[in-house]
């Protein structure tokens, strides 16, 4: 029978049981107490840690009317159009005439006042009874104003309450260079619009599209904060935010904050 060299070394060598044994080598410990700090601070980090929670969600600048069409309640040919875009109109005021089957002129007058923001019509065209030809920002409500209409998804709205700040990304203003248009909730509609309320507060189902995403939206008022100090006559992320006034029928991309939360919280839905 042959042995190993070392094993018949070791017989020869007398008993060793009292010597110290090494259980881990000092770099095993190095990264066993590594590996608990890191645990320890994750753990820590999820009860007292604080995320910042948001909600995204297009919208517009506006005003608290919103727009609407004006439809023709007569069948014809267009022989006139009295108005124009970002014309100024009253309530009752002749926009468009038209020449009916039986060569009689007849007035389709605006309903509400407002600004004109589009045109459907133009001279000679044939128009049916409810046939849209203009579409009209209202000014007519009380406490007009400038505000943003934020069109959010209903099943991520749950949250969203008057009081909340807004960020507002404006499309005409860069953020990169002019900054975030600061605002405050003041609203939030109880239920999801609906296609055709939708297309009402936007001007035409073309432009409500944009607002709604799949589910229907729930809307969010949201005021302008207000600075006299800058030239817009509102509040930016930065000191001066654009050097011109702002206008109505802009888009904008709205972050509501809605607080924060501990990381463990919000793994449980808290």
């Amino acid at each position: 029978m042959m042995f190993r060299f070392k094993a018949l070394q070791r017989m020869r060598e007398p008993d060793e049981l009292d010597s110290p044994t090494l259980l881990a080598a000092p770099r095993g410990w190095i990264a066993l107490f590594v590996v608990m700090i890191t645990m320890t601070a994750a753990v820590i980090w999820a009860f007292a840690g604080q995320l910042l929670i948001s909600v995204s969600a297009p919208g517009l600048l506006t005003r608290p009317g919103g727009t609407a069409q004006v439809q023709s309640p007569f069948t014809g040919m267009v022989q006139r159009v009295l108005t124009q875009p970002t014309a100024t109109v009253t309530a009752g005021q002749t926009v468009i005439e038209v020449q009916d089957p039986a060569g009689q002129i007849r007035r389709i007058t605006s309903p509400f006042a407002g600004h004109v923001v589009g045109l459907a019509v133009s001279d000679g065209q044939m128009i049916d009874v409810g046939s849209a030809v203009l579409t009209v920002e209202r000014t007519d409500v009380s406490g007009d104003r400038m505000i943003a209409m934020v069109f959010v998804p209903a099943d991520r709205a749950a949250r969203l309450h008057p009081g909340n700040k807004v960020d507002l990304a404006v499309s005409t203003a860069p953020p990169a260079a002019f900054g975030l248009l600061r605002g405050t909730v003041t609203s939030v509609s109880p239920y999801p619009l609906t296609s055709e309320a939708l297309s009402g507060l936007v001007g035409g189902e073309l432009a409500a599209r944009q607002f709604a995403s799949g589910s229907a939206p729930r809307l969010v008022v949201v005021d302008l904060v207000r600075d006299e100090n800058t030239r817009s006559g509102f509040a930016w992320s930065n000191t001066s935010g654009p050097q011109t006034a702002l206008t109505t029928q802009v888009g904008v991309s709205a972050t509501i904050n809605l607080g924060k939360q501990t990381p463990f919280n919000l793994i449980l839905g808290r």
